[in-house]
């Protein structure tokens, strides 16, 4: 990729993991720097000029220069690796909807495949004839009968189906589906690797998908908190609201172990967490690269499950029963109590 700034004489060119810094003269074009992206350097303006600082602390000047030529340079700088961002979450985005489907699916199959020998082993159904059906001879009409007592055959009336009224949470998802739902969420939730857990140890749970930029959110956020010391709260991360933006801010936080997820996540909803800082982002932990390139995938799965269950937006909270929960029982603690406690009363009489 090349990015040539239009303030001239520099210009900054991007290959790879190598950024090359040049600059035209009348001397002709010479190269000021090179520097490995890799080891995240970040560029900043100091009274010697644009210095250049990298996680091995290494620290040199790219550019000395007057009349504005620093401020020029810093420009090209960022004008470069903004591009270069910009591409790099247009790639994986694409790769991760490819890889979150074929998970996804991997994933469902294999719950099926497991619910299906557990609870419905093969039987074996009556012997099947393969003699043909005896041949049917309607009775003779009677000789004796008048054509005036001809009986004309009955046109059977057609039955009108019954229509299927719409569901009153607005959740738009067949039973038959919705009544496998709470074990499938379940299974993913024990996994840990999907998933942002608040609390364990209740008998009840809810289920939340969520977005950190989606407004209602950030509403309801105080609300799942206090929610957590009556049920477990367990959260599925998803990026339909800020895309990009949400897949930068979710990734890092299912990349940590289950136990440091809750705070992580939480931070999100802070004002100010998810400013842009160019060149000031956290040193590369190789040993974790790989539990990242896991939680890129999760967070693809949780998207394909958005839209495979026919959720209508976020934040959508379903209880362990397979109910939806309204937002306004979730704010309102005596309420959410009696909510939870109205299925095990329900069980109990079965």
């Amino acid at each position: 990729m090349r990015s040539k700034s239009s303030y001239a004489p520099f210009s900054v060119y991007i290959r790879d993991n190598l950024l090359v810094v040049k600059r035209s003269g009348e001397d002709g074009t010479r190269t000021l720097c090179t520097v490995d992206l890799r080891r995240q350097p970040t560029f900043f303006l100091s009274d010697a000029g644009v210095m250049c600082c990298d996680t091995l602390g290494n620290v040199f000047t790219v550019e000395s220069s007057a009349h504005g030529g620093n401020d020029q340079l810093l420009a090209a700088l960022s004008g470069a690796q903004l591009q270069q961002a910009e591409k790099w979450c247009s790639r994986w985005s694409t790769r991760l909807t490819i890889a979150g489907a074929l998970l996804f699916v991997g994933v469902m199959l294999g719950i099926y495949l497991e619910q299906s020998r557990a609870e419905a082993p093969l039987a074996v159904g009556p012997a099947v004839s393969l003699a043909p059906p005896p041949l049917v001879v309607p009775p003779a009409r009677s000789s004796l009968a008048s054509a005036n007592n001809v009986v004309s055959p009955e046109i059977p009336v057609p039955v009108q189906q019954a229509r299927v009224a719409a569901p009153e949470d607005g959740w738009a998802l067949p039973a038959s589906i919705r009544a496998t739902l709470p074990q499938k969420l379940k299974s993913a939730a024990d996994r840990q690797l999907f998933t942002v857990n608040y609390s364990s140890g209740h008998d009840r749970t809810l289920y939340v998908f969520a977005d950190p930029n989606c407004p209602n959110c950030r509403y309801l956020e105080p609300a799942l908190e206090a929610a957590a010391h009556l049920a477990n709260v367990v959260v599925f991360p998803v990026a339909v609201i800020g895309r990009e933006k949400s897949i930068t801010a979710i990734t890092p936080v299912l990349c940590l172990p289950p136990a440091q997820r809750p705070a992580a996540w939480q931070a999100l909803f802070t004002v100010g967490t998810d400013g842009l800082q160019l060149g000031k982002q956290r040193p590369v932990d190789k040993k974790a690269d790989s539990a990242c390139d896991v939680a890129e995938k999760a967070l693809g799965v949780n998207e394909v499950a958005y839209q495979a269950y026919r959720i209508p937006g976020t934040p959508w909270v379903i209880a362990g029963d397979g109910r939806y929960v309204p937002q306004a029982v979730l704010r309102d603690p005596a309420q959410l109590s009696q909510f939870l406690s109205e299925k095990e009363t329900l069980d109990a009489t079965h």
